[in-house]
């Protein structure tokens, strides 16, 4: 599971590229969003990126920031497709 950081700016996305482009593969990949305070565009973004791959995301434990900051691009029904309990 990765888990991002609080604050999911263009440094955040930087340096969590590469995990999550080589943790992508045909079974979703987990993302732990708890911890979430701030999520930026580059983040947002990558997070696309990786839901539309061969086996997309799973969204754990989404943070009320992170959902909100989904909601307000309204890419909520492109992240959280694969949300988990």
């Amino acid at each position: 599971m990765i888990s991002l950081p609080p604050i999911c700016d263009r440094s955040a996305a930087s340096a969590l590229y590469p995990e999550i482009a080589e943790s992508l593969g045909p079974a979703p990949l987990a993302i732990d969003a708890a911890r979430v305070e701030r999520i930026g565009q580059a983040m947002l973004q990558l997070l696309v990126s990786a839901a539309r791959s061969e086996g997309g995301i799973a969204i754990h434990q989404p943070s009320a920031a992170f959902t909100a900051a989904l909601a307000l691009t309204r890419l909520d029904h492109v992240v959280m497709e694969g949300i988990a309990a």
